[in-house]
């Protein structure tokens, strides 16, 4: 299940001033790489961490994602500098529904800009892709995921353990939901 149709771009980068919500260019996939090998990413993300191929194909498979209409994957940028600090991404379940998936990098975490560009993709997706509602989940034990959740006006919905691979301890993800403002 997903979007059947292509993803339309904001016409213009979304920007509070403080952090830029962009499409990727070819210049933030170094960031986006290394970021992805960091330790603490590593710990709250299912995908692996980006190999050589996956950085030189990643805007490509970045633009292909918004045609299919499967994901609108964005960076996140300081707004006076332009350097990426994050990256947001839009997963669509339906043609109106999409989970909010994000990460700051190492250096620029415990600045509240995941809040910020989460606010501003929200904004976007209920006025421009005219979604009825945004999924979010986080790992209970990632403190800063569900700080950014509430901060954000998400709604908790409940918990759901997952089964751990290869003998791990399971693990609990808190689900949120936000509708748009009436």
């Amino acid at each position: 299940m997903g979007r059947t149709t292509p993803i339309q771009p904001p016409p213009a980068p979304l920007t509070d001033g403080a952090v830029t919500v962009r499409l990727r260019r070819a210049s933030d996939m170094d960031a986006i790489a290394a970021a992805s090998h960091d330790p603490q990413t590593r710990r709250w993300l299912e995908d692996g961490p980006m190999d050589t191929r996956a950085k030189l194909t990643g805007v490509a498979r970045a633009e292909e994602a918004w045609r299919s209409g499967r994901a609108a994957p964005l960076v996140v940028a300081d707004a006076a500098t332009d350097e990426p600090v994050g990256v947001v991404n839009l997963q669509f379940r339906a043609e109106d529904v999409a989970a909010l998936a994000y990460s700051v990098f190492p250096a620029h975490r415990g600045r509240g800009i995941a809040a910020r560009a989460v606010r501003l993709v929200t904004a976007w997706a209920f006025r421009d892709l005219a979604l009825s509602r945004l999924l979010l989940e986080a790992d209970e034990a990632n403190s800063a995921s569900l700080r950014v959740a509430e901060k954000s006006g998400f709604h908790r919905l409940g918990t759901r353990t997952n089964p751990a691979p290869d003998g791990a301890a399971p693990r609990s993800t808190a689900l949120f939901a936000r509708t748009p403002a009436p």
